[in-house]
């Protein structure tokens, strides 16, 4: 019993909000004030040039108006709850209604100091688990870095993805209330979601430490130079998580936790999955199947809809496509050799090929998503039942292949397509 005792107080420390609130301030984010400081109206998105002032307020005692506030606002540097500094910054922020204790009309808008170099590096971190960042940094590492790695990369990431995001809606822990944490950024999907583990925390432990470990079997990389960038990318973002009060303390270390047990079981089996790949002879039948069964027996929640299962749905796509386009094009250069090589600084030629072969690889890439979304939406929904869902994105039938063809056939051309034109416009590695 006491063990348990001690286990249940760590967990509840570390997910409570106030100990989020605790960080972000140690971190220079810290509440000036909220609506009410500066406005007794009801909407907190009131000007500062019309509030009037408080009772009992310096500027009531001295019989001034709401301009003469605001101009002392103005002259202060505050105006519109923005406040410009050598150091920090201070700005307007809202609380969502869904975690607030006592939600009111409007979500609770209130004024808080950070510094903004702190806030920049932070909300730039935490971009690299996001889409617009898996969406290049994959291709990247096929085009123009190593075949093999691009390929183990995406496959770890996708089932680290996928394993994060049903424990997500398994374990069903909400994202620190707010307050008493303070959440920097303003995104309504956040509230649809859990947090618990913390995704981010598992990619950004998945990918660099699961390349850290390839390039140091294939390409003697030192680890003096290779642990310590994998560990500033993984403490930046997991930080970052718990900077902008998105996530719990506890929240982070469950995602490391996960990725912890994704690289353990990844790293022994990932031989077989070039085998799947190139040597299977069913894999264009096993593959999909496969992605469809997951699909299925991954976790819902009856009662409510949510966008966990579309991302899902589109991580998966992502490894499909990718693994089939693997398995149509067959082995490139970089999977023929054994490893063993060293790592050289290229020449100006190959960083400038490089970078045409980027360019020309993201144009190719960015007409697909649109292409095929314009097609899923326009065709899905003619020849799926609908299952009583007004709204064409919540319908199951709909969302779910959208996600996995769109998704997909930008995995696929991103391997098969893309890497066909470098060779046609001889730019190929």
């Amino acid at each position: 019993m006491g063990n348990i005792s001690i286990t249940r107080r760590a967990v509840d420390y570390l997910g409570d909000p106030f100990l989020v609130r605790t960080i972000q301030e140690q971190l220079g984010v810290k509440q000036i004030a909220d609506h009410n400081e500066f406005s007794d109206a009801p909407s907190p998105r009131r000007s500062l040039a019309s509030a009037k002032p408080r009772p009992g307020s310096d500027d009531e005692a001295s019989g001034g108006s709401g301009a003469s506030a605001a101009a002392s606002a103005a002259g202060n540097g505050l105006v519109n709850g923005y406040r410009w500094l050598s150091s920090k910054t201070r700005k307007r922020v809202t609380s969502p209604e869904s975690t607030s204790p006592a939600p009111s009309p409007e979500p609770l808008e209130m004024v808080v100091e950070i510094y903004p170099l702190l806030n920049i590096f932070f909300r730039l971190a935490t971009e690299l688990g996001h889409e617009p960042f898996y969406i290049t940094y994959f291709p990247f590492l096929v085009w123009n870095a190593d075949t093999a790695l691009g390929r183990h990369t995406v496959m770890v990431w996708c089932i680290s993805m996928y394993v994060g995001q049903a424990c997500k809606v398994l374990f069903k822990w909400k994202r620190p209330a707010c307050p008493p944490a303070i959440r920097l950024v303003t995104n309504p999907v956040l509230e649809t979601e859990y947090g618990l583990p913390s995704t981010h925390a598992t990619v950004a432990t998945t990918i660099p430490f699961y390349s850290l470990y390839f390039l140091y079997y294939r390409y003697n990389l030192s680890l003096w130079f290779g642990l310590p960038v994998a560990l500033f990318w993984c403490l930046s973002v997991c930080l970052s998580r718990v900077y902008l009060g998105v996530h719990t303390v506890l929240d982070v270390l469950a995602g490391l936790l996960v990725a912890i047990i994704m690289l353990v079981l990844c790293l022994p089996a990932i031989t077989y999955l070039d085998w799947f790949v190139f040597d299977f002879e069913y894999t264009l039948i096993a593959a999909p199947l496969f992605v469809i069964l997951l699909l299925y027996v991954y976790p819902v929640e009856a009662d409510k809809w949510s966008m966990d299962r579309g991302d899902t749905a589109a991580i998966l796509g992502v490894g499909l496509g990718t693994l089939l386009g693997f398995h149509l094009h067959g082995r490139f250069p970089d999977d023929i050799g054994t490893g063993g090589f060293e790592v050289a600084l290229p020449s100006l030629q190959v960083v400038g090929v490089s970078i045409v072969r980027f360019v020309v690889g993201v144009l190719l890439l960015l007409p697909t998503r649109f292409i095929m979304k314009l097609l899923c939406f326009r065709l899905l929904p003619l020849i799926m039942p609908t299952h009583g869902v007004q709204e064409v994105v919540k319908r199951p039938l709909v969302e779910l292949p959208y996600k996995i063809i769109t998704y997909g056939m930008i995995g696929f051309n991103a391997v098969y397509l893309v890497t066909y034109v470098f060779e046609i416009c001889n730019i190929s590695r």
